[in-house]
């Protein structure tokens, strides 16, 4: 997993299938418009300026202190290495990992909304807050649909209504601040390499710390299958 580039393109993969519906009559719906998704205002030059639409902002990245821990952990969603050192292939019989618990950190994006119809603007808000990045209980799925994704919380700090007036036409605005927790791996994985055969044997009355005397046993050998 990439740090902030999962994140990033999570949230786009989380509203890019929005759709609004036209108007055709009071009575009846018309054409549906896709909503298109768009990391930062882009340029008009770079592409024709449609409506409605949705920005992503990146505005700030802080360390979530209440979710820090210390030690040594081996997070199941992070991918296995390909290699361990120069012509070792990783074997999940005979190697480990761990690493340092990552560092956990607060991502805050800003979710823009623009509309040219009211219509359009209450459809999408009304999208967002019911399925996408409901006020309680949001997640946002990260990474590849395998074992080596994951599951983010996903708050809702605030939505402020922005609307203006430009060029003599109303344009719908909402600008909404969530906040996805994340992490950065603070080191790469350690290399370990489990154990493939492990003999015990002993003699009786052996100075062994414990409530009695050891007790010798026949030589035994564990070997991996």
């Amino acid at each position: 997993m990439s740090f902030l580039l999962d994140e990033d393109e999570a949230l786009r993969n989380l509203f890019k299938d929005m759709v609004v519906t036209d108007q055709k009559s009071v009575t009846e719906d018309g054409p549906q418009r896709k909503v298109g998704v768009w990391f930062g205002q882009p340029d008009q030059e770079i592409r024709n300026q449609s409506y409605p639409y949705i920005t992503i902002d990146m505005i700030d990245i802080a360390e979530a202190f209440d979710r820090a821990h210390r030690g040594k952990v081996n997070p199941g969603y992070y991918e296995d290495p390909d290699t361990i050192t120069t012509g070792v292939n990783w074997d999940t019989d005979l190697h480990g990992k761990d690493m340092d618990f990552p560092v956990p950190v607060n991502i805050d994006y800003q979710i823009t909304t623009y509309a040219r119809q009211p219509r359009h603007d209450r459809q999408i808000l009304a999208q967002l807050l019911n399925t996408k990045i409901p006020l309680r209980f949001a997640v946002l799925n990260v990474g590849p649909n395998t074992q080596f994704g994951t599951t983010r919380r996903l708050d809702v700090l605030d939505i402020s209504k922005r609307d203006i007036t430009e060029q003599g036409k109303r344009l719908f605005v909402n600008a909404i601040t969530v906040r996805v927790s994340s992490e950065i791996t603070p080191s790469t994985f350690n290399r370990l390499y489990k154990v493939q055969e492990l003999n015990v044997t002993g003699t009786t009355g052996s100075q062994i710390i414990g409530r009695g005397e050891f007790t010798a046993v026949e030589p035994i050998t564990i070997t991996t299958p």
